[in-house]
């Protein structure tokens, strides 16, 4: 435990030394800052502005960085070398991609903390009402987080940093548009029909966890609602990490 505790560490250590990472919070702060701007330029109310372009800034920026940091996390260990010193300790494979995935959620939680603080300071300059249901659209996009980690911590286990994130980004996008097979499933036929079932039941669910919509236009989530998003989150992830584990014990270092 102290060891995986150490290793997560030194990936969050690592991950805020990261440049990306710094640049990427910094935009943020200025893009969710820009909303002022944004405001003058649309017909819509002040309270949807504010809320739908900060949310929507907040979530393209993290999982784009998510994407970017959980790819990269094997193939930049093994370039530097470093995974082969750790694997020739008395650490298995399944507690150091635990550790390196933990250290990159941790940094992405302190980054999703910043911005949704800059995010409430900027509801309180221009007065704006806080739904309810904004605290529900932040927690979801965590779970987003979480499952795009996982998903890049998988493919990274088993090939190259653009062929990862090419499959991350594409099964991300699926995953945004899974709500839709299941209605076209009932408009198609038998055969057709059962692929977009089978493709509604087996890609994950992302719309699940997204909740910017509602917050948006006002609207309340139930607790279910938000428990069923991280319930599927949390399975997603579990499943990807376990697949990315025994990928990496397939892998020889020597």
């Amino acid at each position: 435990m102290r060891q995986l505790a150490m290793l997560a560490l030194a990936g969050f250590r690592e991950a805020l030394r990261n440049r990306v990472t710094v640049v990427v919070a910094v935009f943020a702060a200025v893009s969710i800052a820009l909303t002022s701007v944004v405001m003058d330029l649309t017909v819509l109310s002040l309270d949807r502005v504010v809320t739908d372009f900060g949310l929507g800034v907040m979530s393209l920026l993290l999982i784009s960085l998510a994407i970017f940091m959980s790819v990269a996390m094997l193939n930049r260990e093994m370039e530097r070398r470093t995974v082969f010193l750790i694997v020739s300790r008395p650490i298995s494979r399944s507690s150091f991609i635990l550790a390196r995935f933990l250290g990159i959620m941790v940094t992405l939680t302190v980054l999703l903390a910043a911005m949704s603080a800059v995010y409430a300071l900027q509801m309180i300059l221009f007065d704006v009402p806080t739904p309810n249901s904004v605290p529900a659209a932040i927690g979801g996009i965590w779970c987003q987080l979480l499952l795009v980690c996982s998903m890049g911590v998988f493919f990274s286990s088993m090939s190259g940093q653009l062929t990862s994130a090419v499959a991350v980004v594409g099964l991300y996008l699926a995953g945004q548009w899974t709500a839709d097979l299941h209605v076209i499933a009932l408009k198609l036929g038998p055969i057709t029909g059962a692929i977009a079932r089978a493709g509604y039941y087996v890609l994950p669910n992302f719309a699940r966890m997204d909740f910017k919509p509602q917050a948006a236009a006002g609207q309340d989530v139930s607790g279910l609602e938000f428990l069923n998003g991280l319930g599927a989150s949390v399975g997603w992830s579990l499943l990807f990490l376990v697949g990315a584990t025994l990928m990496l014990r397939r892998r020889d270092f020597k």
